[in-house]
């Protein structure tokens, strides 16, 4: 028997054994497996633990007995660690995930709420000394002396020659009251009078009637020394009585005039000290204080001015010029109280939220605490009720957290659970909170109002700009990539806050701060697997911002990948509810559901 022939006859044998094997592996060890971790479940359930299970492959998953995981399918296995992680209200990290995330917390104390105030403003003219001068009497200006605004005058320099009809006819008058003085006196009088309620002077009226003989012009003289701000007529004009020909300024003294908002004006205080730089002199500061504060809100701004005198001798502060000031202030009358800073806060409208770090573990463990916040003191909050003295709260890096703690289904910021919830325990054997939104449903706006439509109308330009960036990754397309986060750029930089209430601005400025950082280093890099890094954190921000400000004219779908970044999962946001995969394009297009719909509100 030839070498093939023998070969041809052990293929088949060897085929066989090989599903032999493999179906005794099916029944047995498959079956053993189970047996093994039901044995486990029994014996953790006879040492009186509660164990949790979870999977190796979906970690979000909590329930409290074995089975198979119901995204994958894998068996569960049981959660390591001392149980503090399962709890719905907690999140388990490790040292290099809070590393990375850059997370810094700070010790809870009491403080005085102080607060740092930024005050836009702009120099003017000191109204006490500014001058209008006007036309006593009609007439036609014969000549200008001053025709060009910025120029210094003298007191009583001449600014221009004016002819006037009723001078010509008032000084006849003088000099045929001046030949009655004797017999008539008041009529002489009477004529001086009339002069004198035209500007002219005493030494003017006396020269008229020792020469007599009538003037035709009469110079127009600057009643202060100071600057021209204004020029109003021009040579060869007929001006009317009572017109402004002039403004003068005497610019030894200035003001410099600020804008309070209606939130800072209960830090400010006259004789408070304010430093401030003008926009033509960088790298200067001067320092002014506080002599009036307007009792008047603007209607149209909604500001009051704050006004500082400041001496100006060598001119360097000139009317127009924009100023900002600076105010270190406290609040008068407070003691000290609890004072956090804003950016360990996370605000959803109804409810203020803390991440508390536990400090009696050995492993990162971060609680979500609602709290109840007070004055606004600018950099910081002061804290109501929630916290005590000595707690410690994430600082810096909380936004990481909330959103780890949103994606593995625990409380969050946006996935808040009733007190109740928390007791009752679990979801559909799971552990975790009923969603926000159920897909085909609209789900509510996180600050139960939605922002104003313009705000909303920028933020989703933003979001279209966002969609070309997810379009570069589902090509795999790391040169288009950079291009498309230059444009989302642009599209950030555009859209204006200046229509949402304080609190709401500074939370937006929190997510327009890190949707910049992501989208800085995105476009930084062509390492493709880099760039679906920095996209899935810019997809939790704007998702974040989205959900707290609303959407506009169309329907955003919030979709999930398990299989990304080594399982671990990853979110994007979407303009159609069809998957197309942004972490694997072609490898694995398809893979992904949708977690949430947000549609117009």
């Amino acid at each position: 028997m030839t070498f093939s022939a023998n070969i041809q006859k052990i293929i088949p044998g060897i085929g066989l054994l090989v599903v032999g094997l493999f179906l005794g592996w099916l029944f047995f060890a498959g079956g053993g497996g189970e047996s093994s971790a039901a044995d486990a479940g029994d014996h953790a359930h006879e040492a009186g633990e509660a164990t949790v299970w979870t999977c190796s492959m979906h970690p979000q998953i909590r329930q409290e007995e074995p089975g198979l995981c119901p995204i994958c399918a894998m068996d569960l296995i049981p959660l390591e660690g001392d149980g503090a992680a399962s709890a719905p209200d907690k999140i388990q990290m490790t040292d290099e995930a809070v590393a990375a995330a850059n997370v810094r917390t700070v010790t809870v104390r009491r403080g005085l709420p102080f607060r740092e105030i930024r005050l836009p403003g702009k120099v003017e003219a000191d109204e006490a000394r500014l001058a209008d001068i006007t036309a006593r009497v009609g007439g036609r200006i014969e000549k200008l002396h001053v025709n060009i605004t910025g120029q210094r005058v003298a007191k009583g320099a001449t600014l221009a020659t004016l002819y006037s009809p009723d001078l010509v006819a008032a000084q006849k008058e003088l000099l045929e009251a001046a030949r009655m003085k004797d017999t008539h006196p008041e009529y002489y009088r009477a004529a001086q009078s009339k002069l004198r309620f035209w500007d002219l002077t005493d030494a003017q009226i006396d020269a008229i009637v020792e020469t007599g003989e009538v003037r035709r012009t009469f110079d127009v003289l600057a009643p202060q020394g100071g600057t021209v701000l204004m020029r109003h007529v021009a040579e060869g004009e007929y001006v009317r009585e009572g017109q402004s020909m002039f403004a003068i300024a005497d610019l030894g003294r200035v003001w410099v005039m600020f804008d309070a908002y209606e939130s800072d004006l209960a830090w400010l205080r006259t004789g408070m000290k304010v430093d401030f730089t003008v926009a033509g002199q960088p790298g200067r500061t001067y320092s002014g204080r506080i002599d009036f504060i307007d009792p008047v809100i603007d209607p149209g701004s909604r500001v009051a001015h704050v006004r500082v005198e400041m001496p100006n001798p060598g001119g360097t502060l000139k009317p127009e010029m924009f100023a900002t000031g600076v105010v270190k202030s406290t609040l008068p009358g407070r003691n000290e109280e609890i004072v956090i800073p804003r950016t360990a806060v996370l605000w959803t409208g109804k409810r203020s939220v803390v991440w508390v770090k536990d400090r009696e573990s050995d492993i990162p463990i971060f609680e979500y605490r609602e709290v109840r916040l007070g004055t606004d003191a600018g950099d910081s909050y002061v804290v109501l009720d929630g916290l005590v003295v000595g707690e410690e709260i994430v600082a810096h890096g909380v936004f990481t957290i909330d959103a780890a703690a949103q994606l593995q289904g625990k409380t969050s910021m946006m996935n808040a659970v009733q007190e109740h919830e928390l007791d009752e325990g679990i979801n559909a054997g799971s552990g975790r909170p009923e969603p926000t939104a159920r897909p085909g449903e609209t789900p509510p706006s996180a600050s139960g109002n939605p922002a104003p439509a313009a705000f909303r109308s920028q933020l989703m330009n933003v979001f279209d700009r966002y969609n070309t960036i997810t379009n570069a990754l589902v090509a795999s397309d790391p040169a288009a990539v950079i291009p498309a986060a230059r444009a989302t750029e642009k599209a950030l930089d555009a859209v204006t806050a200046s229509s949402l209430g304080g609190v709401m601005r500074t939370h937006w400025a929190e997510m327009l701060q890190g949707m910049r950082t992501s989208l800085e280093a995105m476009r930084a890099t062509r390492d493709l697997e880099q760039q679906r890094g920095y996209y899935s954190g810019l997809s939790n921000t704007l998702h974040q911002a989205l959900k707290h400000f609303g959407v506009s004219k169309k329907t955003v779908y919030w979709q999930y990948c398990p299989m990304a970044f080594n399982d671990r999962g990853a979110y994007w946001l979407s303009a159609v509810k069809e998957i197309r995969n942004p972490y694997f394009g072609d490898e694995m297009l398809k893979c992904g559901v949708v977690k949430e719909i947000m549609e117009n509100q």
